[in-house]
């Protein structure tokens, strides 16, 4: 049963819009990424090719996520939000029909949904300091992951059944229904939360400067930002490994990788859903030391991944990696809505997006490289001992491990 402090920040109407929200549309991105993987993987055969499609969606953060930042901070964030899910519905639409033309098309459609979320995600989150008390952040953060967690699983449901019953192309339908739903409740909060509206506008090179000049001289937002861009690299092969997992050791049929996906990325959301419940039960102190313990956790976990005998042992593990994931993500997301300056905000959370995707990138590609040359124990062995000395090097950071 979820606990006072948890549900504290659905006091406010506004913070309730955003929560349905998100209920809704998580579901629809789960169907969207266990489609794309089973899709792209039944067309080439190969774990290097679904790395590479996932890689393709982190591209759009590195060449626009910082500049992205900067709008996100002048606009509207509540019409940023609605006009985002708009697009992306009408994008993922698109997807069964451009199936036929081809799988180049079918990465545009992805690299295009990739691009536009990327106005999305830094609004919202710069939203909800805005519309929750500072007491209520942690919490606000956890039950906004304990949301994604449930939505998940009943995403990972509805795909395997869609994609084994019905097929892949119906399994991109359900996900432009819920970016649909998504927009329709986001259109409902009343807090419009453009951060500059009493500034003039100033030139974007300096505004943009003013952003990355801020996580520069902000020795927490420094740290914190690097830690979380090198431990993405690692975080992402392991994503990657797992679907390797699935569809190579497995999956025989699209049935049954879809049922192998599901079964070990719901693993992993079991593990995000008892995570975020708990990180919201622990209270707001030591944000640094949890961020930090927590990735150590990560990397350990799948160290022993890489020397499980089978499916129902890596089964656990990959639990505890969910665990300790928003043990991870949630004070570092606290971190920062604490921390950075209000009219801010967006280009911190933007330029930490950024960042992580470039890592996200090398960690997708070297992954889907080294699984198909070196196989995929070794490669998960390499995934939870990069992290761990990720993690390593945070310890050694006073101002985040005090944080």
């Amino acid at each position: 049963m979820a606990s006072p402090r948890l549900l504290a920040p659905l006091r406010s109407s506004d913070y309730r819009m955003l929560w349905i929200a998100q209920l809704v549309s998580v579901v629809g991105d789960k169907v969207h990424q266990i489609a794309m993987s089973v899709l792209v993987y039944k067309l080439t055969g190969s774990v290097a090719h679904v790395g590479a499609m996932l890689a393709i969606t982190t591209l759009p953060a590195v060449f626009f996520g910082v500049p992205a930042g900067v709008f996100v901070d002048r606009w509207d964030r509540r019409a940023t939000m609605v006009a985002s899910d708009v697009l992306r519905a009408a994008i993922v639409l698109s997807i069964p029909l451009l199936i036929r033309v081809g799988m180049p098309a079918v990465y545009v459609a992805a690299f295009c949904v990739a691009t536009v979320s990327l106005f999305f995600e830094p609004a919202r989150l710069s939203l909800i300091p805005e519309i929750v008390p500072a007491d209520d952040l942690m919490a606000a953060n956890s039950l906004d992951n304990v949301t994604a967690s449930v939505s998940e699983l009943l995403g990972l449901v509805g795909a395997a059944g869609i994609v084994a019953a019905m097929g892949v192309a119906n399994a991109f339908y359900l996900d432009a229904a819920t970016f649909t739903l998504s927009a329709m409740f986001v259109a409902f909060v009343v807090h419009r939360g453009r951060a500059t509206e009493a500034e003039p506008a100033a030139p974007f090179v300096h505004e943009l400067r003013r952003g990355i000049s801020h996580i520069a001289d902000t020795h927490v937002l420094r740290d914190l930002v690097s830690v979380y861009s090198l431990a993405a690299a690692g975080i992402a092969a392991a994503v990657l490994s797992v679907n390797g997992l699935a569809l190579q050791r497995y999956g025989a049929t699209d049935s049954s990788r879809a049922i192998g996906l599901a079964l070990l990325d719901g693993a992993i959301t079991v593990g995000l859903l008892v995570g975020s419940v708990t990180i919201g039960q622990s209270g707001s102190g030591a944000a640094g030391r949890k961020f930090l313990g927590s990735l150590t956790v990560f990397g350990l976990a799948f160290v022993l991944v890489a020397f499980a005998p089978g499916i129902w042992t890596t089964v656990p593990l990959l639990f505890i990696g969910g665990v300790a994931n928003m043990w991870f993500y949630v004070p570092g997301a606290t971190l920062i809505q604490r921390i950075a300056r209000p009219e801010l905000r967006g280009r911190v959370f933007a330029a930490k997006n950024a960042m992580s995707r470039v890592a996200t990138t090398v960690g997708f590609f070297g992954a889907g490289l080294l699984a198909d040359r070196i196989g995929l124990s070794s490669t998960v062995l390499l995934v939870g001992v990069l992290v761990v000395m990720v993690s390593a090097f945070g310890w050694s950071r006073p101002a985040l491990r005090e944080a």
